[in-house]
């Protein structure tokens, strides 16, 4: 069982200092045993931020963990952040790392979408999908992106092969007007499915 999917302080036991230099820019962020990739930044997830391309208006940092994605994305870009995640202790991290790193965001513990309304709606949506919670769920927060995403707005994924990546490609292919690959190297995927008016 991934802790990471689990609501208890008791995981909480090593709190430590990561830091990140990209874009030119510096980052430090405070994580703790239980969280996905506490000991180091993940490098999917970096990935994921060099190939994004510039983004604009508001982004939705899903399933944010202790915040990078969405924290990194804000300072580069300077948009309206939102942060969600399932775990609270997760969240509370991630709303000190924004603050710790100068970021305004809104946050929204949130079983995916299910503290959202049908009116919360973004131009951008980023997300390191949640593999050991299985491919249902996985795909629910595919479709869920798909309708709280703005005419026009985007759905970012980073995923490995190994994990689904082929499956994840077919499924955005299915929900999203269109799907494509930012980046393919080495068994490891970038994913763009954009909401488009046909």
């Amino acid at each position: 069982m991934s802790h990471y999917f689990i609501e208890n302080p008791q995981l909480l036991t090593h709190e430590r200092k990561l830091h990140l230099k990209i874009f030119n820019l510096e980052f430090e962020f405070l994580t703790n045993n239980g969280f996905f990739s506490h000991t180091e930044i993940d490098s999917a997830s970096q990935i994921l931020l060099e190939y994004m391309p510039p983004i604009q208006g508001s982004l939705l940092d899903l399933g944010c963990g202790y915040g990078v994605l969405g924290i990194v994305l804000a300072k580069k870009n300077k948009v309206t952040l939102t942060i969600s995640d399932i775990n609270s202790l997760a969240l509370e991290y991630a709303i000190k790392n924004a603050k710790k790193n100068n970021v305004e965001a809104r946050a929204i513990h949130s079983n995916s979408f299910s503290a959202f309304s049908s009116d919360d709606k973004f131009n951008h949506i980023v997300l390191n999908p949640p593999i050991h919670a299985g491919k249902n769920v996985m795909y629910h927060m595919y479709e869920e992106s798909a309708k709280h995403l703005h005419i026009g707005g985007a759905l970012y994924i980073v995923i490995h092969k190994k994990h689904g990546a082929e499956s994840t490609l077919k499924k955005l292919s299915e929900i999203f007007t269109t799907c494509q690959t930012l980046y393919k190297k080495k068994g490891l995927f970038v994913f763009k499915g954009t909401v488009s008016l046909v």
